[in-house]
């Protein structure tokens, strides 16, 4: 197995514990009928920010729970595929403050539970890290995610959600923070790769070079 091989299955290995974890709480929860939903987040309330922490590992349902998961997997794969020792700093980041950024401007009335804003941030990070860094591996990924989830831009609209529990703040929470930390760490990340071309011109001036000494 080549050095390439075993950084994928590394990556693949990580962004399975984030996903055993929420299916561990969610398992835990329903056995034991715990109600662990009422430790959801409620915006603005300073005795539930608790809740900062506690809504991507919070489901209302199995399929709630089954569509978060392969995006997810995916996205927290990227991570650990091209930042490495950063993955879990950045993962970090995107978690706690898309869920305070939550807390700030979500529907006060309401408990909001499920990983969609922590998804919705990963997504947003790992396409506009793909434009700004213009790494081909980046941007080959970039365009996987905008092909696979080029339909959550319809998250953002607040109107296509009246009277339903889908949390569109969370989905624009994600999105605000995923577009900040990507300029946040622009500088990090996999290195562009070296220039064919450049080698092809530095054989041609040493023969250049060669051919004069002859004369």
């Amino acid at each position: 197995m080549d050095k390439e091989q075993k950084e994928t299955c590394r990556a693949a290995a990580l962004a399975l514990l984030p996903v055993a974890v929420v299916w561990t709480v969610f398992a835990v929860d329903h056995v034991f009928n715990l109600e662990l939903l009422r430790y959801g987040l409620v915006p603005l309330d300073v005795s539930r920010l608790y809740g900062t922490c506690t809504i991507p590992f919070l489901h209302s349902g199995l399929d709630h729970l089954i569509s978060n998961t392969p995006p997810l997997f995916l996205l927290v794969f990227g991570l650990f595929l091209f930042y490495d020792r950063k993955a879990w700093q950045i993962l970090l980041n995107l978690y706690l403050i898309s869920g305070l950024v939550t807390w700030c401007m979500g529907r006060r009335e309401s408990i909001h539970v499920g990983a969609s804003g922590l998804v919705y941030a990963l997504a947003a990070f790992h396409f506009l890290s793909g434009l700004v860094r213009k790494v081909p591996r980046q941007m080959a990924f970039s365009l996987l995610v905008a092909f696979l989830y080029g339909g959550f831009v319809w998250a953002f609209f607040p109107a296509l959600y009246i009277n339903t529990p889908i949390s569109w703040e969370g989905h624009l929470s994600g999105l605000l923070t995923g577009i900040a930390l990507t300029f946040h760490y622009r500088r990090y990340g996999p290195p562009m790769p070296p220039d064919p071309f450049l080698d092809e011109e530095e054989d041609c001036s040493d023969d250049r070079m060669e051919e004069e000494g002859r004369e």
